[in-house]
């Protein structure tokens, strides 16, 4: 046994050492790495970076990818003799917590540049950055990036370390208390309390509350760091200037701070709880019935108070800033928190306990108690370690997104964590499947109390890598920054009407872009005479309106369109048109998804729909874990046993829900939802015949509201080469599925599908 643990630890020690070298690369990433951002980047703004306008702007409006604090956030526009030219009215949106704009004075021709600065809602962070864009005048040097150069890559050297001590002191707070209540209480009670037993639960009890209220003094002091740290940072100042007025204005002027506020605030509450629970315990002097039948309600008290620590901990991570799947994120990190809590409380309170049951000597009674807390925390230590893997994926998934994103500085310091990890879960693995068998043992009992504290200790590590993951930008921005994983070429191929369409799109991200079209007949042969090769684009996410343009022949059946303008990352969609003199007019549409500019930060998202359909299979393995871990327990004939399988049914058909909805959700009226179908052939195929079926009888074979059925109507059937130009798909979807009241057109829902009405849809835009 002894050479299979010493085996063991040299292994351990191997990944150990990888683990560290996979640190010292992130460690020479984040030396070496040029200057990066974290974490409200510019997404878009209007006017946009580099922009030649024709016409005076009356206002600078720049979209975050988070919500900023308007105390905290403003926007200066300077003209080339560096005067302010804005009116200093920097404003929050209301209704866009994104949004900040700034109105303009007037001013003559020239380049102008745009300083903007703010502080994120969420996790803090406060960031600079300035772009140009000039006014009937072309620009001499053109800025390539909207964000500073010179933020560095953390907000201060101290973040990961005070993180790191925030980290530790909440999970040791709350998981002492869980380990209490879910390990130390239930295995005591079922032992036999004489003398030597009783005297070691009052020592273990006593050691407990006095390692939570430890690690609650810790946690305030920690807390109260971290804002004079965050004071420092906004106001630009040292953390011993920060005491006073800029620290309260944090707690006064920023979501950061209130959620500062409330965390601090549950935990003295807490503490005051603790102390109560502790107070009318059986154990000391006994005090009236009245006030022992409290003890229940305190306990919930307490646990919910802790529950309220770690959620205020969540609402300030990298989750609660994926807006995209910030319910689904934030869910996942509060549920990681809470299993990091079971997990890594639980190892502290039995490195502290051990050696209280081998003080006792040769008295078999504490030993046993002791004994009896191993399976029960186990248990609890299964599911915990489970519950992390299960939500670590969705939390890597959401801030890593693309595996290229990996070799960035979040990426390397996730590495390394993982690098720890293993070590970690196989010293578990060890004291569960090994050691916890010999524990009768004085040698078994050493061994275990060895490798717990081995455990403890690789956790402590690992939570200094999530302290130093959590102060970094997520991988995915500074990956679509730096066009980590971007393709810089999209290209499409289509043929209809005998005609082979070939579109490629340069660099595919927000800018100017290029468009070169090729078009050959059924032979293989180039098509260079085409009378008009048009593009329309739209962007599908909001009714933004269309850009429309014609192409210019390059020879050899080839047609370029320069500086077309995709102004906003997300799906966009381009609708090709070509007018030949010797066969039928081609008409094809092609969508896809865009990035932000190499220097921009928004170009790689999670998408909702995939975060939906994780978070659904999340919810499924959890329910999977707890379900299998309860039935070894009894299943539904124990207590125990029925909590557990209860809580995996819970998780299950939640997830039930999720996937199913996921599943079914389809377009419909009332939803933003886009068309789903682009308007390629098969779609206007398909809407030709729907169309001819039943709108042609009064709209008339062109759409001018001339067919058979028209005559007699009043108000006459709408000429769609006029109205359907007027209004977004949206609505074109709702008259046609819900009909139009006061008029003769019928809803005709009962008689199309979904799907046919945005195919008709398709078909109607052609009319011209």
């Amino acid at each position: 046994m002894e050479s299979l643990v010493r085996k063991f630890f040299c292994s351990t020690g191997i990944v150990v050492v990888l683990a560290i070298a996979a640190g010292s690369v992130a460690w020479q990433s984040l030396a070496s790495a040029p200057p990066v951002l974290a974490h409200a980047n510019v997404q878009r703004s209007e006017p946009s970076l580099n922009a030649v306008l024709d016409d005076y702007p009356d206002r600078v409006i720049i979209w975050f990818t988070e919500p900023i604090e308007a105390a905290f956030s403003k926007i200066q526009v300077l003209d080339a003799q560096g005067r302010q030219i804005d009116n200093g009215d920097s404003t929050l949106d209301r209704n866009e917590p994104t949004a900040l704009f700034v109105t303009l004075a007037p001013s003559d021709n020239g380049t102008f540049t745009v300083a903007w600065r703010n502080v994120s809602t969420v996790d803090g962070h406060l960031v600079r950055g300035s772009f140009i864009y000039s006014v009937r005048e072309p620009l001499t040097e053109p800025i390539q990036s909207g964000e500073a150069t010179e933020q560095p890559l953390l907000q201060s050297p101290l973040e990961p370390v005070v993180r790191w001590l925030v980290l530790i002191s909440s999970l040791a707070a709350v998981g002492g208390i869980l380990f209490e209540l879910l390990v130390v209480r239930p295995a005591l009670a079922g032992q036999n309390m004489d003398g030597e037993v009783q005297e070691f639960d009052r020592r273990i009890t006593s050691q407990n509350f006095s390692l939570s209220w430890l690690a609650m003094a810790l946690l305030l002091l920690a807390s109260c760091a971290q804002l004079l740290l965050q004071a420092s940072v906004v106001h630009d100042i040292s953390m011993v200037e920060a005491m006073g007025a800029p620290a309260g204005s944090i707690l006064v002027d920023t979501e950061w701070g209130r959620l500062w506020l409330w965390r601090v605030g549950l935990l003295s509450v807490m503490a005051v709880l603790l102390g109560l629970a502790y107070a009318v315990r059986e154990e000391g002097p006994a005090p009236v019935d009245s006030i022992r039948s409290l003890r229940p309600i305190l306990w919930t008290l307490v646990v919910a108070a802790g529950a309220g620590i770690l959620l205020t901990l969540s609402l300030v991570s990298h989750g609660a800033a994926t807006t995209e799947v910030r319910s689904a994120a934030i869910f996942s990190d509060y549920l990681h928190l809470l299993a990091a809590a079971l997990w890594v409380g639980g190892l502290f309170r039995l490195v502290m306990g051990f050696p209280l049951a081998l003080s006792a000597g040769s008295a078999a009674g504490p030993r046993v108690a002791m004994g009896a807390m191993v399976p029960r925390f186990s248990t609890v230590a299964f599911l915990s370690v489970g519950t992390l893997v299960i939500t670590g994926m969705f939390g890597t998934w959401a801030q890593v997104t693309v595996a290229q994103a990996v070799a960035t500085p979040y990426g390397w310091s996730l590495v390394a964590k993982l690098g720890l990890v293993l070590p970690l879960l196989g010293l578990g693995a060890v004291n569960l499947l090994w050691i916890r068998p010999r524990l009768t043992s004085d040698g078994g009992a050493r061994w275990f109390r060895m490798l717990v504290a081995g455990e403890a200790l690789l956790a402590l590590l690992v939570l200094l890598s999530v302290g130093m993951l959590t102060s970094l930008e997520p991988a995915r921005q500074v990956a679509s920054r730096e066009g980590i994983g971007q393709a810089n070429i999209l290209s499409f191929q289509d043929t209809t009407e005998g005609t082979d369409i070939s579109l490629e799109i340069q660099p595919g991200r927000v800018g100017p872009n290029s468009y070169l079209v090729s078009l050959k007949d059924r032979l293989g042969n180039p098509i260079p005479n085409a009378t008009d090769v048009s593009l329309r684009l739209s962007y599908l996410d909001a009714d933004l309106g269309e850009v429309a343009a014609s192409s210019t022949a390059q020879g050899d059946g080839t047609y370029l369109l320069e500086e077309g303008l995709l102004n906003i990352a997300g799906p966009w969609q381009v609708e090709l048109v070509v007018l030949r003199p010797d066969a039928f007019d081609a008409r094809t549409a092609f969508r896809f998804e865009i990035g932000a500019s190499i220097s921009g930060s928004a170009g790689i998202t999670p998408s909702a729909e995939t975060g939906k359909l994780l978070w659904g299979i999340e919810l499924a393995l959890l329910g999977v874990l707890f379900l299998a871990t309860g039935v070894p327990l009894g299943g539904w004939w124990t207590r125990r046993g029925a909590v557990i399988m209860g809580t995996g049914g819970i998780s299950f058909m939640a997830a039930l829900v999720l996937l199913f909805g996921s599943q079914s959700t389809g377009p419909g009226v009332g939803e933003n939802l886009r068309n789903p179908f682009p308007p390629n052939p098969a779609s206007l195929s398909t809407g030709k015949q729907v169309y001819a079926g039943n709108c042609l009888v009064c709209h008339g074979e062109a759409g001018r509201g001339d067919g058979p059925g028209a005559l007699g109507l009043d108000p006459p059937p709408a000429d769609l080469v006029v109205h359907v130009p007027l209004h977004p798909e949206q609505t074109l979807f709702g008259f046609i599925h819900d009909g139009i009241p006061g008029t003769g057109m019928e809803p005709l829902a009962d008689r199309l599908s979904d799907e046919e009405i945005w195919h008709v849809i398709n078909h109607i835009k052609t009319f011209e």
